[in-house]
Order: structure tokens, then C-alpha cells, then sequence
């Protein structure tokens, strides 16, 4: 008959009880680290709506004309060059544009928000710009052809004049230098150079001395 032996089996009892307990004691402080453990915050986006303390940002109004304004720019083409005025009163405009010979157009329409927008009375001609800055930049489309331009302001006596009498319309535009562009136009519809203007704003139309009249913006000067 063979004898147990116990005491080996005591020892390995005895491991399996103190491993038992160090186990159970880490779990222990495991559990009460995690119980102790301040929550982890989790990033959100907030988006900040508009206060009264702080109102969004708005957009600037469009840059306006001034009440009453001149315009002038010279215009190179393949045959010489246009001379181009423009007259500002309010939310209108008049345009009138020529060569100083044979060509010349009139136009109207609106002058808002900083924006032009003309056309002649049969809507063959037409004219469209922006208020940049000081000046205005733009296009001229006369029938078939069109020019850009940049038109400077220009303070009286620079300007756009005229003299309408018997169906004979003489027709000025005098730049910021003095220089006189214009055309004459008559009953039957033919052209030519205009009568010669003077300083004074006078000149002799068929034998008569006459005075020009500065044209503005609100005007029925075509």
C-alpha cells in the first residue's frame, strides 16, 4: 500500500490560495480606479449663433454715383478717335458720343448701384459701365462695333453742350484740357463737324452767334 504524499499538495494549495488573492486584489483596485476615474469628456462642435452683441457681418452697399457728375474718355478706333461724355443727375444718364466729323450717337438710361446701363432710341447702340474707383469703366457698342473704355471725371467747364435751332442741332464735348469734339447734325439728317465753340461757350451757327447750353443728366437733349 503506498503512502500520500501531502505535502507537496499543501504547498501547491497554499501558491493557489495566495495567487488566487493577489488576483482577486488587483481586480479590486482596478474596478474602484475605473469607479474613481473622472468621465472622458468627448469633443463636440458647438456653432455660436448670432447675437445681438454680435451681429454677423454685413455686406457694404454698392458704391453709388454722385447727385451730379461728368465723365469723359477718349476712345482710339481704326478710323481716328471717339470722344465719349457722360452726364450723371440722379438715377439717370445721358451719353453722348462722336468723332467730330460724321459720328455721333446719343444715349439714356439709369445710373444705379454704381452701374450704367444706356441704349439709343432705337436700341442700335448701346452703352453699359461701372463705377471703378473714380472713374468709369465700360463699353460702347455702336451697330456693329463695340470699344471698351475708361471714362475720367472732369469739373465745368468740362462738359457736354448744345445748340438746337430750325432743326439744326451743333453738339459739344469739351474734355478737361479745353479740347472741343463735336458734330452738327441737320434737318435732313446729314452730318458734319459742329460750328467752333468758344471759351465762352458761344458760337456762330449760319451767320448767328449763338451760346451753347451745358446739358445734365435729366435733359431731353437728344
Amino acid at each position: 500500500m503506498q503512502k500520500t504524499k501531502i505535502g507537496p499538495l499543501l504547498t501547491l494549495a497554499a501558491v493557489a490560495a495566495v495567487g488566487g488573492g493577489m488576483w482577486l486584489a488587483n481586480v479590486s483596485q482596478e474596478t474602484e480606479s475605473a469607479a474613481l476615474a473622472p468621465p472622458v469628456s468627448q469633443s463636440t462642435t458647438r456653432t455660436t449663433a448670432a447675437s445681438p452683441e454680435h451681429p454677423p457681418p454685413s455686406t457694404p452697399p454698392p458704391v453709388a454715383f454722385p447727385a451730379k457728375a461728368n465723365y469723359v474718355a477718349k476712345i482710339p478706333t481704326a478710323a481716328g478717335t471717339i470722344t465719349l461724355e457722360v452726364t450723371i443727375n440722379g438715377q439717370t444718364a445721358i451719353a453722348y458720343a462722336c468723332d467730330g466729323n460724321a459720328v455721333e450717337v446719343w444715349l439714356r438710361g439709369s445710373a444705379t448701384n454704381g452701374a450704367l446701363a444706356l441704349a439709343n432710341k432705337d436700341q442700335t447702340s448701346r452703352l453699359t459701365g461701372r463705377l471703378e474707383g473714380a472713374s468709369i469703366a465700360g463699353t460702347l457698342t455702336i451697330g456693329a462695333k463695340y470699344w471698351d473704355f475708361t471714362a475720367s471725371p472732369v469739373q465745368p467747364p468740362a462738359g457736354l453742350y448744345v445748340y438746337d435751332d430750325g432743326g439744326v442741332r451743333n453738339s459739344w464735348i469739351v474734355d478737361s484740357g479745353g479740347a472741343v469734339t463735336g458734330v452738327q447734325r441737320r434737318a435732313d439728317g446729314s452730318t458734319g463737324p459742329a460750328s467752333t465753340l468758344t471759351k465762352d461757350r458761344t458760337a456762330v451757327v449760319d451767320g448767328t452767334t449763338v451760346t451753347a447750353t451745358k446739358v445734365e443728366g435729366n435733359d431731353d437733349a437728344e
